[in-house]
């Protein structure tokens, strides 16, 4: 997992993972894009613009994905972000393989990190997260949801 702002993100160029979003990203208006899923190389890397309604951390399960890394940037508002090691969580409740979404139980004393506008969260296969989680100083956001292939 990562999570950082922006104005960090030159020493990221060097992650090939992450190098084709933060290109995107340098030239590209995310504020101007529509919702939903925009693509940037087909399934290989796409983004999605999302207005969550957030909802409390009791209601947070951790998600996890097998086929592909989440970067998640946080353009207006903020949210929590619960985060586990997805090998600690046990099996499943919830899955849907053809969606590439597995759901955990929320482990106890699930770490919830805030990620403010112009923040961004990196999760891998191996990360759950729990993105989505209301603050108390703000009940909604904005995101863009970068979906890498690996």
């Amino acid at each position: 997992m990562i999570i950082d702002t922006l104005s960090h993100a030159s020493v990221y160029h060097r992650m090939p993972d992450l190098s084709g979003v933060l290109d995107f990203i340098s030239r590209t208006d995310l504020n101007s894009l529509p919702d939903g899923r925009t693509d940037i190389d087909g399934d290989n890397l796409y983004v999605m613009i999302q207005r969550p309604e957030l909802k409390q951390a009791a209601e947070a399960l951790p998600e996890a994905h097998d086929r592909y890394i989440d970067f998640q940037l946080v353009l207006k508002g903020e949210e929590l972000m619960g985060y586990a090691k997805r090998s600690e969580l046990g099996d499943p409740v919830k899955s849907d393989a053809a969606h590439d979404i597995y759901f955990y139980r929320q482990p106890e004393g699930m770490p919830l990190l805030p990620v403010r506008e112009g923040m961004f969260a990196v999760f891998y296969p191996g990360d759950a997260h729990a993105p989505c989680i209301r603050t108390g100083a703000c009940g909604a956001s904005v995101k863009a949801v970068f979906k890498i292939k690996v």
